[in-house]
């Protein structure tokens, strides 16, 4: 069987991360915790950043989520 996909969903399912997490979901992650104004992050303090940035947390490698520290601790 061969699933056809529409060209809108192929970007949905880019923008959440399905294809892996690139330098601009770290960003926007990083951008929503820093505007939430916390200082350490919960597992629910994550999803709800990722979420809110439309990225599927579960998404997120260990390397991705160093980059992200990293990306936090700048």
């Amino acid at each position: 069987m061969i699933v056809v996909f529409e060209p809108w969903q192929l970007a949905a399912m880019d923008e959440s991360g399905a294809f892996g997490i690139r330098q601009k979901h770290i960003d926007a992650v990083a951008e929503e915790v820093l505007r939430m104004g916390i200082t350490e992050v919960s597992r629910q303090d994550f999803d709800n950043a990722c979420w809110n940035c439309h990225i599927d947390p579960n998404n997120f490698t260990q390397a991705d989520l160093d980059r992200l520290q990293e990306r936090l601790n700048e």
